[in-house]
């Protein structure tokens, strides 16, 4: 089991040069509250009723404490606490009144033993398929699709994207095109779509 990631270009420095590239997780998805709850009962044997329970009682704990000004610890989890923020900008403490302050954001600052389990954690380079990695011109996919055509009878959006870099939208685009212009046929539907030649 690895957690997907890909590279980025980061942001140009002050003086407007290129940066160095940094690596950013790619989410498999979101799990929601009721399967993380129904998998927490498979593991542990308490039942879901329970689980809610337990759960509301911490999230009201927390709330509470949080909110009478305490920095509150949860297990391995780490350190929770409050930040505020300012109506405006001020640089001396009499410019500004009480109603000029609220909530901003309730912080986690992650523990150390939670932290340390990431440090054996398995990680796979894979394209984003949100961002297109293709330098490829639209004769050159449409030649890389007929390629593949040729040599396996068949392409799946997936493999299209392999081939040629393109995010899941552009590869979506493409083949819609390539559709139109008669050079593909679609088969099958859903999840099960394959492009064969006409």
């Amino acid at each position: 089991m690895s957690a997907y990631y890909d590279l980025y270009q980061s942001p140009p420095d002050e003086n407007g040069e290129a940066s160095l590239l940094h690596a950013r997780i790619l989410p498999k998805g979101t799990i929601p509250a009721d399967k993380f709850r129904e998998l927490v009962h498979k593991a542990t044997g308490f039942s879901p009723a329970i689980l809610d329970g337990t759960l509301q009682a911490i999230t009201d704990e927390l709330y509470s404490w949080l909110a009478d000004g305490w920095i509150v610890e949860v297990g391995e989890l780490g350190f929770f606490s409050l930040s505020l923020k300012c109506d405006k900008t001020v640089t001396d403490k009499k410019d500004i009144r009480s109603p000029s302050v609220h909530f901003r954001n309730v912080n986690l600052r992650i523990g150390s033993k939670f932290r340390k389990r990431f440090q054996t954690m398995g990680l796979e380079r894979k394209a984003s398929p949100y961002i297109s990695h293709s330098k490829l011109t639209q004769e050159e996919r449409k030649q890389k699709l007929l390629q593949h055509l040729d040599k396996y009878g068949c392409i799946t959006r997936a493999d299209y994207e392999q081939q040629t870099g393109r995010a899941k939208h552009q590869a979506v685009a493409d083949l819609n095109l390539f559709l139109e212009e008669g050079i593909i046929r679609k088969y099958g539907s859903g999840k099960t779509v394959v492009y064969l030649k006409p």
